[in-house]
């Protein structure tokens, strides 16, 4: 059996599920202020698939930057966790408080 083969077999262990969207969004590189834009491709309650050309690698801390209604801001403090080559990182909120686990809430809500 192949790789590919494995994977197809395997069940998606993901704890929160996610959902495709296509949403411009902003980041900041921390410590730094560097601001950059970028593409949600997905979302959960855990973190998002991050579209940019920025280059990012493993364990960077990025501020989310992810309109919400009304012109508002949510903004999420966050981590590289997988980088690609082709542009795809794998982003995991992390410090979150409960008000911001309720607004993601409503935003992943109101995008599925």
């Amino acid at each position: 059996m192949t790789p590919i083969d494995q994977r197809k077999l395997r069940p998606d262990r993901r704890r929160y599920p996610r959902f495709n969207v296509k949403l411009p969004v902003e980041f900041t590189v921390l410590p730094g202020q560097r601001r950059c834009r970028a593409t949600i491709d997905n979302i959960s309650l855990a973190g998002v698939l991050l579209l940019t050309d920025e280059p990012l690698e493993n364990g960077t801390r990025v501020l989310m930057h992810i309109p919400q209604r009304s012109a508002a801001v949510l903004n999420m403090q966050a981590q590289i966790v997988r980088a690609s080559v082709v542009g795809e990182f794998g982003v995991a909120f992390v410090s979150m408080s409960e008000d911001e686990i309720e607004q993601l809430t409503s935003l992943v809500e109101r995008l599925s």
